[in-house]
């Protein structure tokens, strides 16, 4: 699967009176948000996306955390319409990565195998914990296998052969079905 959006961050909830809003962010990266100028809105369950980009007035970092402001939103009913949204670039736009690095969504979609080689299933989202994230691996028998996305469950991701490959963890996946 190959997705156009990703990403960034998710809104939160309004700040302020005249339209800005709350941020939390889905990448390591904050200046992808912070040199954003234009970006997409896209719902929390899919990358389905507006007709329009939406232009960025500001964006800035208030104590721990981040605030945006986007043209045409100016007070607290229109930054609340947009809550749970999240802030997604096109992959163009989001900043290069080093040799061996990836996103957390080009896992999505991947072949999941154990460390003999049998087939899980298929990642099909991430549950984003605030902590590690969770690979939802839909297996052959259609049920939802959840796989925590750390070193220590995983072996190996190879995204050219679109590939995951679990370690051998006695129970993981008994026990996360």
């Amino acid at each position: 699967m190959s997705r156009k959006f990703f990403p960034i961050a998710q809104i939160i909830r309004p700040h302020g009176r005249k339209g800005e809003f709350r941020l939390r962010l889905c990448t390591d990266h904050p200046e992808t948000l912070t040199g954003a100028k234009k970006i997409y809105l896209c719902s929390d369950s899919d990358d389905t996306v507006e007709a329009l980009p939406r232009s960025v007035e500001t964006v800035r970092k208030h104590q721990d955390v981040f605030l945006m402001k986007l043209e045409g939103v100016d007070d607290i009913p229109g930054a609340q319409s947009l809550r749970n949204r999240h802030i997604c670039l096109p992959r163009e736009d989001l900043i290069p990565l080093a040799e061996g690095e990836f996103f957390l969504h080009d896992l999505i979609g991947l072949e999941v195998r154990d460390h003999l080689d049998n087939s899980v299933g298929r990642t099909e989202w991430i549950m984003e914990t605030g902590g590690t994230p969770v690979l939802v691996v839909r297996g052959a028998g259609e049920e939802e296998i959840l796989v925590p996305f750390s070193p220590e469950s995983v072996m190996d991701v190879d995204l050219k052969q679109r590939l995951l490959i679990l370690k051998n963890i006695p129970g993981l996946l008994e026990i996360n079905r």
